[in-house]
This record gives C-alpha cells, structure tokens and sequence, in this order.
C-alpha cells in the first residue's frame, strides 16, 4: 500500500513523533526538480553529522560522495521509475567524511489524487553488521582457496550423520577416490578406519576435548594400502549445520625416511661408540675443539690425567684449564694449528683437578673442510720431571766438591767431574776410557773388585775409608760411596763411586780428640762442682757432701789419697772426717792437735803447706810411718777458712814426686772453697734445726698451756682436750691423714673449744639449762676461735677442727650448715671422738655413760650427725684397742 499525505489533525503530535524515532527520517520533494529534501530528524542529524539547515534544499546524492556507481543507487532510481518501495543498502559519507553504511527503506507519498508528491525514507546504520558480511566472504573466500590449494587433505562432514559434505583436491590425490566417489557417504562406508579402537578414541575425544588433535592413525586407501596418517578433527558450524572439519597428512614416506634414518643414526652411534671405546683404551688424551676452543670430545684417559671427567671438560673452553703462564703460548700455538700447520711436539702445562701442574705434550691437526681441532695429549710429567732431575743431577754432580766417578760393567771410566779432576789432578779428558785401577793403589784393587761386585748384585754398601792415588803419586785418604747406576728397566748398567778426601778431616778429628780430651777434664771439673754445689743446697748430711768433694779431688787432682779433717774449737784438735786412698782404719778415731804434725801447723798458720817427699825430718815420725806404709811420698794440704774462721784441712797426697800447676792449684782452691762452704752450711742448718725445733716445742707448750687454761675455767671438761686430743690424732692416721698433716690437727684439737674463752660466765658456767637467746651466743664460739686465731699465721692451717667440729654430716649443725663432705674431714673424725669423750666422762649432771652406751649412740648417729665413714673407722680402731 502506498502511504498518502492526509491532513494531520494534530500537526504537533506528528512533529514530535518523528523528533523522538530513533531511526533517522528523510523526505524529499518530489514535485520539484532534484528531489531537495525538505525535512529531516535529529536522529539523521546524529547519523550524518548535518544540521537540518545543511541539508534542507539539497539532493541526497552530495551524501554518496564520489561513490555514485554503487548497486544500491541504481535500484533506487528504478524503485522511483516505478513509484514503488525499495530497501537498500548504500555506502554515505558522513559530514567529517567517514563511511558507514546506510540500510535506506524508500516509500513514494501521493496526495489524495494519487499523485506522488514525496518520498519517505527511513536510515539503519548497518556498518557492523556490512563489515562482518565482508570479513566473512572474505574469510569463505581465503577458506576456499586454502581448501582447494592445501597439501594437507581436508574433509567437511556432517556431525550427526558422518556423511562426507566436501573434500579437497589433496584427499582425492591421497586417498585415490574420485570426488563422486565419497560425496554422501561416510568413513565406515570407504572403510578407512583400519583400527576400530583408533576410531572409537577419536570419537570419544573429540566429544570429551571438543577437538582431536595431531593424532596418528591408520587409513586404508581405495588401493587397499594401510597409510600412516596424522589426523586432527575439529567441529564447525557452516549455515545452519554443525560439522567436522578433518584434516589429514599422510606420513608413510616421512615414517619410513624416519626409520631409515633412526637405523642409519644407530649405526652410527654404535660405531662412534665402538670407536670411543677404543679411544678410552688409549693412555693418552684424545679429543676435539670448536672453533672457540672448547672440547667438543674427550677420551676417558682425561680422568686418570687430569682428574675432570669427560662430562666436566665437554663443552667448556681449554683455557679454563691451562696454567696461566702457558696461556698466551697455547693461543699461539692455536692459531698456528688453525691456520694449517700441525704440531706434534707442543708441550705445555694443564691444571690437574686437585691443583697439581700436569705437562702435556700435543699432537693436533686442523682439517680445511672440518670445523673442528683434532688433538692427541700425552702426559710427560713423570719425563719432565726425569729430565729436571737428570738435569739438576748433573748440574750437582759437576758442582760437587766430592770426586764422582762413573764407570761401567767393565770399571772402565765413563764420566769424570770437576772434583775428580781437582782431587786426583786428572782431566776428563786423560781419565774417560781408562780403568779405575788408575787411581787406586795396587794393595787396594782386591778390595774395588769386591765393592763392585756386591753393588753389581744389587747389594747396597755403607761409605767406607779408603786410599786413593792421585797424578802426582800422593796417596790421598778418602771415604767412598758406592752405589748401582740403574736404565729405565731397573737394570744395572753401572757402577758411581764418590769420594771425598779426608786428609783435612783426619787432622781436625785428631784436633778434636784433644780438645775433648781437654774438655771432657773441664766438664768433669764443672760436673764435679756442679754436684758438689747441689750437695751443698740440698743434703742435711754433711758426711755425704765431704765424701763427693773429697772423690772429686781425688779425681781431678789425681791423687793416690786425701783427707778432709774438721776443727773442734773446744778441744782445739782436728779430726779425720773422711779419707781416700787409705786402708779402711788406718785413720779411723785419729785425731791431731793444733799446731802439731803437717795437717795442725797448716790449720794454726792458715796457709797451704806443700812437702815433696815426705822422708824430710820435720815431718814427724808417727805420720812418716803411716805415709811410708801406704807407699805415700809427696803432700800438699790446705786449710778450710770461711769467713776468717778456720774449719778444717784438706790434704793431697801422692805416691811420685809432684808438681803442682797453676791450673792444679786453681782447682784445688775451688774444691778447697766448696768444702768450706759445706762445712759451714751444715753447722749453720744444724744450729737453726736446733732453733726450729725449740721453737715449735714452745708453740705447743703455749697451745697446751692455753688448752690447760681452758679446761680449768671449765671444771666440767677438765683434761677433755689432752683426751680427745690424742684420740683425735690417732683416728686421722687411721683415716690416712698425710702425717705433716698431723701437728695441725693436734694443735686443732687442743684448741677446739678456744673459742669459750670469748663466752660470758654466766653462759659457759650456768649450771641450769640455756636459753635461747643464751643457745644463740653459745653457738658463736667456733666463730670467735676463728676471730682469736686467724691473726696467728702458723695456726691457721689447725682452724678446720675449732671452726667445723659442730657441724653435722645432715647440715643441721653451726656454724656455718655446712654437710657431708663440704665439712672438713678432720673436722668429721674429730666431731666424732669430742662427742665420745663427753660422753664416757663424768658430767655435774649425769654419770660418764659405758663404752658400749657411747659407741651404741655413735653409730645410731652416723648419716645424721657424723660421716659413715669416720665412724667406721673410730669402732674398728676401739675393737682393735689402737684407743
């Protein structure tokens, strides 16, 4: 139906309506020439980008913009040919010259004569929905040409059905159908799926994965021929319909070429491996380098060489493995290999793994074609070492002072160094090639032969001395060293004889000798002092130091016989205090006066007396004959004075005529000196022994005298620290106290209760039981012994008895708590023998309880007031009466 122009009969209404529709509005005139368009809404506004008052007037061509050839406009021009609607879709411009695309429904408006006065037109912009158009020809269009021009076969089938919609070139070639052939029917019908399990997995992916992808499977083609194929499958919707698209690579000659070259690669690696086996074998290294100087292969013979496996060196630079110093000399070397030139002698030093230094000498080529380094290491370090050595050998060999000879198996000369010319005046070149007899004396050849032939044999030989003779005829005392020259084998090819001449050594050790002689007398001598000096310091018995002097003078005088007499200053006669060289009583009990015979008249005069034969008529006839029995012929004697006091005389006697030497006199006095110092010593330590021990009888006196005072100011303990006191000391030796220990422990005992002294009267004597208070200041006495007797410094090792005796093997006693072991023993044994006698003696207030009662109560006691132990001990000691 055509839409006519009627009277609005609410033009307002009708305004408002198309102000408000969301699709853009148009109308054209068309009873004026052109067709100006003479009203438009806001929504063309917003869809052109015009204002009204743009457009009004105009054709709605200028919006089409040079594009005016497009289909659309044409089926507008024969719509309005023919007065009739039309839908279309044109390509605008919009204002800032954008395209879009215009849906245009065009409707012709005649008035009520049916003549056409308008057209009415509507806009849709479509442009999404014309692009997604094009993209999805465009995308049919690639499909399409990828469909037909794909090396891979391609297959569209129905989903539900499995019928085959569509196939591509590629399929036909590979499967051998024609198209009509497979067009409407299914894979089971072609019979492709050769496995049915391979068919069922596929299905059952792609319906649990939505897709099958890149699988292998087996197809028979139309020639009946099973081919290996890779298969994907993926669903697509085309129109309406869901499909499958599968796609298909045969990779039966790609499967073969495989095999082939999986058995070809197999071999290959069977053969390198064989060939790397073999090169395993080889002691030397063997390998190859990259370009950049890495190993690209390595021998096993590396580990034994330089510690890294192949694994550890592959793949890493040889560099890393150099010694520095060698670094630059191997890059040379490098690029010498690389630049054609091969080497075979190359030597150079690589770090072991453990930090030793590994020489290795190269053998490497570089091939023209080949990118690799091919090399081959020895390792020569045990050969540089030998060479070092040889050359260090040899160096030291023509160094050496010593003559060294080398001959061979038949003692012929084969080498002569400096110090066999030197020594025996010979060159090399007169010595090589004559027989060693040339040096050696004829009565000394039968003992050559011999040292030859044992060090021949294998025998090892010790240095020996030995003559040799040199050019000029000397006869030259040697010592000689003989020992095998060895090959690489081990086997003796023959024989090195080094000498070093001892005439110098000679004279110096019969140098020597006698000046150990003359030292051997001076360390006897300062020996001899030595201990006379210790004797002195240490021995109280004087008998024991004059006995060591008078052996020493005996000694180092050597006198046949001496005699040491000491001074009584009471009776003014000296008296042998020690002889040797005398018959055993010869001078036993003798004693000479002051002033008479030769040993008085030296003591009286104080000055050395010296008679060369002892026939002369002052000495008097009594000593004549005893000398003259003895066979005693000169004498010498010499007082002992120290400190301007004469102590006694030493005398010397010999059995020939004597002469005394400075040095002899020198040690004379000396020896003279020291007996007088050890005289005096001993009657100085024996006068202050006297002193000492007077004055430790007075201590004990007083410490007794303050126990008495004690025991009388109390009556009821009177003589109870002389009883317990022995007591006491008896129990600590059975309890293996040290006996220098014992004094302090008597003294303790005697003065245990030294601390009562400082109680009141009214405490110590009350006659009543004690108070608490009174309790308290009678349980501060052992600190007031403390107090009272610290100050006396040698009574402070006897505190332990007067301080502790009240504490309790528990802890429960005073003053201090102190229990078990942390309490003195001393101080346990005698807590044990003080609470006794208290118990055994009569008491104002009780009667002195039987033994029996008191040791019941003490071992009833012990774990509680008194140590197990110590009671243990004071019963046995009782049972046994030691009390």
């Amino acid at each position: 139906m055509t839409p006519r122009l009627t009277p609005v009969p609410d033009p307002e209404l009708l305004s408002q309506a198309l102000a408000a529709c969301t699709v853009g509005v148009i109308i054209t005139d068309s009873r004026q020439h052109d067709h100006p368009i003479v009203y438009v809404n806001p929504a063309f506004e917003a869809l052109n980008g015009y204002a009204a008052d743009e457009v009004l007037g105009r054709n709605s061509r200028f919006m089409h913009g040079q594009d005016r050839d497009q289909p659309g406009l044409q089926k507008i021009r024969q719509a309005m040919a023919q007065e009739r609607s039309t839908t279309v879709t044109l390509r605008n411009y919009r204002k800032d010259g954008t395209l879009f695309y215009n849906e245009l429904t065009l409707s012709p408006v005649h008035d009520a004569s049916g003549t056409l006065t308008h057209y009415l037109g509507f806009q849709n912009d479509v442009t999404a929905r014309e692009e997604a158009q094009a993209e999805q020809r465009a995308s049919e269009e690639r499909f399409s040409r990828v469909f037909e021009a794909s090396p891979i076969a391609i297959v569209v089938s129905h989903l539900r059905s499995g019928q085959y919609l569509d196939v591509n070139p590629e399929f036909l070639l590979q499967s051998g159908y024609r198209r009509e052939e497979v067009i409407g029917r299914t894979a089971l019908d072609l019979g492709f799926w050769t496995d049915p399990l391979e068919r069922e997995d596929a299905e059952r992916t792609l319906q649990e994965q939505g897709k099958f992808l890149n699988r292998e499977v087996h197809f028979r083609l139309k020639s009946g021929v099973v081919a290996d194929m890779v298969v994907s499958v993926v669903p697509v919707t085309i129109g309406a319909e869901v499909c499958v698209v599968t796609l298909a690579r045969d990779i039966t000659s790609e499967k073969q070429s495989q095999r082939v070259l999986a058995e070809s690669e197999a071999r290959h690696r069977q053969t390198a491996t064989e060939l790397q086996r073999t090169l395993d074998l080889s002691l030397d290294l063997i390998n190859s380098i990259d370009a950049e100087g890495r190993f690209v292969t390595m021998s096993a013979a590396c580990q034994q060489i330089l510690g890294y496996t192949p694994e550890e060196l592959i793949g890493r630079t040889y560099l890393d493995f150099v010694h520095p110093d060698d670094r630059a000399i191997t890059t040379q070397e490098d690029a010498s290999i690389t630049a054609g030139q091969a080497t075979t002698s190359f030597q150079n030093r690589y770090l072991h793994k453990n930090g030793s230094v590994v020489w290795l000498e190269w053998a490497a080529v570089s091939l023209s074609d080949d990118p690799l380094m091919y090399c081959v290491a020895r390792d020569v370090t045990q050969r540089k070492a030998a060479e070092e050595d040889q050359a260090f050998l040899a160096a030291i060999v023509e160094a050496s002072y010593n003559a060294i000879v080398g001959v061979d198996l038949t003692d012929t000369i084969r080498s002569w160094n400096g110090g066999a010319e030197r020594l025996y005046g010979y060159t090399a070149a007169e010595a090589v090639g004559q027989p060693i007899t040339l040096i050696i004396p004829p009565e000394r050849h039968a003992e050559s032969v011999e040292a030859f032939n044992r060090v021949v044999r294998g025998e090892r030989i010790e240095a020996f001395e030995s003559v040799r003779v040199a050019k000029d005829g000397c006869r030259v005392p040697v010592i000689l060293t003989v020992s095998a020259v060895l090959d690489a084998a081990g086997k003796v090819i023959g024989v090195a004889r080094i000498t070093y001449d001892i005439t110098a050594l000679q004279a110096a050790e019969r140098q020597v000798r006698t000046l150990n002689q003359h030292l051997e007398a001076q360390l006897r001598h300062v020996t001899g002092l030595r201990k006379i000096d210790q004797a002195i310091a240490s021995s109280q018995d004087l008998s024991v130091t004059l006995g060591m002097i008078l052996d020493n003078v005996a000694q180092q005088l050597g006198a046949d016989a001496v005699t040491l007499l000491l001074l009584d200053p009471h009776s003014l006669s000296l008296k042998y205090a020690g002889t040797r060289g005398f018959g055993a009583t010869v001078l036993q009990g003798t004693t000479v006066k002051l002033g008479a015979g030769l040993a008085g008249q030296v003591a009286l005069n104080r000055h050395p007396l010296s008679v060369s034969d002892v026939k002369d008529p002052n000495v008097p006839a009594a000593w004549r004959e005893v000398l003259n029995r003895e066979r005693l012929m000169a004498y010498y004697g010499a007082p002992l004075v120290i400190k301007g006091e004469v102590l006694g005389v030493i005398e010397v006697l010999h059995r020939e005529p004597f002469h005394q030497s400075a040095a002899w006199l020198e040690t004379f006095e000396m020896l003279t000196a020291q007996a007088a110092i050890a005289v005096d010593n001993a009657q100085l330590f024996a006068e202050l022994k006297h002193k000492n021990l007077e004055l430790r009888l007075a201590y004990d006196e007083t410490i007794e005298g303050w126990a008495q005072a004690l025991d009388l100011r109390d009556k009821e303990t009177e003589g109870h620290s002389r009883r317990v006191t022995g007591m006491a000391v008896a129990l600590c030796r059975q309890l293996a106290i040290p006996l220098e220990q014992l004094v302090n422990v008597r003294r303790g005992a005697l003065l245990h209760d030294i601390g009562k002294m400082g109680m009141p009267d009214a405490v110590l004597l009350k006659p009543g039981p004690l108070t608490d208070e009174e309790w308290a200041q009678m349980r501060r006495h052992p600190s007031y012994a403390v107090d009272l007797l610290s100050p006396i410094k040698f009574l402070r090792p006897a505190l332990d008895i007067p301080h502790h005796h009240h504490e309790k093997w528990d802890g429960s006693g005073y003053p201090l708590g102190l229990s078990g072991e942390a309490i003195p023993l001393v101080a346990r044994a005698f807590a044990v023998v003080d609470v006794y006698d208290a118990l055994t003696s009569d008491r104002p207030y009780r009667k002195a309880w039987s033994r029996e009662r008191a040791l019941e109560h003490i071992q009833n006691s012990a774990g509680t007031h008194f140590d197990p132990v110590v009671v243990q001990s004071f019963v046995q000691m009782l049972e046994q009466g030691a009390l």
